[in-house]
């Protein structure tokens, strides 16, 4: 039994809405451990180090083991490569976090560009 892709260069990507909508139930599950972080370390660079590091891993592992946060599961979004090859490496995901902090600090333009791109592209899937 041959199985196609259903991922290709030609698929466009979630729309803005179900992203953000994704990133904020990410953003809740991370609440608890960062809160905790900050209960132990308190509010400095090391709790923000600490946290920033429980979010990369957060991340990553998802992304690579079944192409989803736990946001991205509950909206029904993967992030799989472009030609529709399958998961993410590790380093296409660092690469692509890398990417979600460009989309962030210029004021999030990265992130809005999803909105009329007309594949729905944001910044962080061009990069990686």
């Amino acid at each position: 039994m041959v199985t196609e892709s259903v991922v290709s260069r030609d698929t466009i990507g979630a729309g803005f809405l179900e992203r953000l909508v994704a990133v904020i139930i990410d953003a809740l599950v991370l609440l608890v451990p960062n809160i905790i972080v900050v209960v132990v370390l308190g509010d400095g660079l090391a709790a923000n180090l600490v946290s920033l590091a429980i979010g990369v891993a957060y991340t990553l592992y998802f992304w690579t083991t079944s192409g989803a946060t736990v946001g991205k599961q509950v909206m029904g979004l993967k992030v799989v490569m472009a030609d529709g090859s399958g998961l993410v490496s590790a380093g296409t995901g660092i690469l692509r976090y890398i990417g979600y902090i460009i989309s962030g600090i210029t004021l999030f333009l990265g992130y809005l560009w999803a909105i009329w791109d007309p594949k729905h592209e944001a910044w962080h899937d061009k990069i990686a």
